[in-house]
């Protein structure tokens, strides 16, 4: 990716993707406000919650054929709208029913919104420059989503503090009206894009040709593997740390210390893909890495990974615990857009959209029965004994990501 001299198509995906962080964080954000306006409880909240992550898994698989079969704009557009409607529908609403409608709805357009701005990451990258440019893109526009959703929280309390509920959530509706106006103009379909890298192992083409792709299961299985350490680490970070606190220190105190570790992790987590982006486009990672990048960088990361689950397991002391939560989050941030990156190199161009879809059902099973396995072995032990389940899982991805190294040798 060219920084000094990018493309309109880069331009709408670093204009579109915080907004995309915005709805992602909407509805933790408005946790607090919507239990107040509606008079609901905490398990209706949580049911609000989940019915935004429900919808993700099947819609994003259902949108990775719509993309390739109907084309990226209609599906982009469709998704952009759904997830402005919701926020107006979040604005109006003063019942619990019409409430979890908005957040079905908007589950369902932000899960089309990531399945064609993962394809148009690798459309959005000249197909003349190095393969590399499209490691350092992925990275740079997942930064620039993980932005947005860090900062949604701080900004909807200046938002709902100085217009009001109703007003605030219009104007936050009204900025996500942007994405439907700038991809309207926005080439989705190019002449040209980025080939294949590991054209050996790439499918000719369909769905059964992709689902048939020996590098596609083993990338697949390895991010069902990597994605319970991020959620993880982030679902336990105040318990792991709380556990760690003395006694003699005063509640509030360790309250506060849990969730400056918490925010820490995130910033972490997201500004480690700026700084991989930064050296890459900068040539300082090749000179490093040398020639197959995105391999040296997923095996360092995979080994930081297990290494640190490992830590969570046996440190002692708040302070070394809160360190190791903080390492942690600087080595998983980039695993994300630097193995997104390896699947769209590895798939042909028609395929890309199904690609997505299934790339992220192997997630939503990892995020599913990781953690509830750890909770499992915390319940019976305690909360450090069950992060060992995190370092069998990052083992496997390990083990998976060293696999992946010798089929494209």
């Amino acid at each position: 990716m060219d920084f000094l001299h990018p493309n309109y198509l880069q331009i709408f995906l670093t204009a579109s993707l915080p907004i995309m962080g915005l709805a992602y964080a909407l509805v933790g954000g408005l946790k607090l406000s919507l239990a107040e306006r509606l008079q609901i409880d905490e398990g209706r909240v949580g049911r609000l919650v989940g019915g935004f992550g429900t919808m993700f898994g099947p819609t994003i698989l259902v949108c990775g054929f719509l993309t390739d079969a109907v084309g990226r704009k209609g599906v982009w557009l469709a998704g952009s709208l759904a997830v402005a409607a919701s926020i107006l529908i979040l604005a109006r609403t003063r019942t619990y029913r019409s409430a979890l409608v908005a957040v079905v709805l908007l589950g369902i357009g932000w899960a089309a919104q990531v399945n064609v701005s993962n394809v148009l990451m690798r459309v959005a990258v000249p197909a003349d420059g190095p393969r590399e440019q499209l490691i350092w893109a992925t990275n740079f526009f997942d930064f620039v989503f993980g932005f947005g959703a860090f900062v949604t929280p701080m900004v909807l309390a200046v938002i709902l503090r100085g217009l009001g509920y109703s007003s605030g959530l219009m104007l936050v509706a009204a900025i996500a009206t942007a994405p439907i106006v700038l991809g309207a103009f926005a080439d989705m379909h190019p002449a040209a894009v980025v080939q294949p890298a590991d054209a050996a192992m790439a499918p000719a083409s369909g769905s059964a040709a992709l689902l048939s792709s020996p590098l596609f299961w083993v990338l697949g299985f390895a991010f069902l593997f990597f994605v319970p350490l991020e959620t993880s680490v982030a679902g336990w970070a105040t318990t792991l740390v709380l556990r760690q606190t003395p006694p003699d220190v005063p509640e509030a105190r360790a309250r506060r210390f849990g969730a400056l570790t918490l925010s820490g992790y995130w910033l972490g987590f997201t500004g480690s893909r700026l700084i991989v982006s930064i050296l890459g486009a900068t040539g300082v990672l090749t000179g490093l890495l040398g020639r197959s990048n995105e391999q040296a960088l997923l095996v360092a990361m995979a080994v930081a990974s297990v290494l640190l689950m490992l830590a969570l397991v046996f440190v002692k002391g708040r302070v070394p615990t809160a360190v190791t939560i903080l390492l942690a989050g600087l080595a998983s941030g980039p695993v994300f857009p630097t193995m997104m990156a390896a699947v769209l190199l590895s798939v042909p161009a028609d395929t890309m959209g199904r690609a997505v879809g299934f790339f992220f059902s192997f997630a939503s099973v990892g995020w599913t029965v990781v953690p509830m396995l750890i909770g499992v072995v915390a319940r019976r032990t305690d909360i450090q004994k069950g992060f060992l389940v995190a370092a069998a899982s990052g083992a496997v991805f390990l083990t998976l990501i060293l696999i992946r190294g010798m089929m494209i040798a």
